[in-house]
């Protein structure tokens, strides 16, 4: 099973705005490639502050949450038969029974808790990473509460728009704990 971390960060390294989390500050052009890339791959995992933000499911895509309390959300779960599972399974089992699905790719898009999670297993194979021209008062980065050192290898760099870029790594190395 191949996991694509998919993610925007600002200049200055932060996920999110401190103070209002629902302004706008990632480019058009990056929300065409998020969706097109998450509706090609068919599946997204994310945590559940990341699912709260978002406010609803993303369409024409599986969207598992990631809960301690999958339960809590059963009523919403129902709204959105299909399109929306709430679940507290290790990152590991959820994988392979994805996989056993039929799944063979997934999207993990956060938030960092749940990247450092998947990271920490070394089950991130590829990154994508949107690089925004913005320096924000953000008060996340792209993990959190790593530990010892994760290797990737920059495979390509390309232009998103006139000042946004794209950068693209791929895993080379096992997780480490330190040099």
């Amino acid at each position: 099973m191949k996991v694509i971390l998919i993610m925007v960060q600002s200049i200055n390294g932060k996920v999110r705005l401190i103070n209002d989390k629902n302004q706008v500050w990632s480019s058009p052009e990056d929300k065409e490639h998020f969706s097109n890339l998450t509706k090609e791959i068919g599946i997204v995992i994310m945590g559940r502050k990341t699912f709260d933000e978002i406010g609803k499911p993303l369409k024409n895509r599986l969207n598992i949450v990631l809960t301690g309390e999958p339960e809590k959300f059963e009523k919403l779960e129902k709204k959105y038969t299909g399109s929306l599972y709430f679940t507290d399974e290790k990152p590991e089992s959820l994988l392979n029974r994805l996989e056993n699905e039929g799944y063979q790719t997934v999207a993990l898009i956060g938030g960092p808790t749940i990247n450092a999670l998947f990271l920490e297993k070394d089950l991130i194979d590829e990154i994508y990473l949107t690089i925004e021209p913005v320096i924000i008062e953000g008060d996340l980065s792209l993990f959190s509460y790593v530990q010892g050192i994760h290797r990737f290898k920059l495979n390509e760099v390309s232009s998103l728009n006139n000042d946004a870029i794209i950068l693209k790594y791929q895993k080379t190395t096992k997780a480490g704990k330190s040099e």
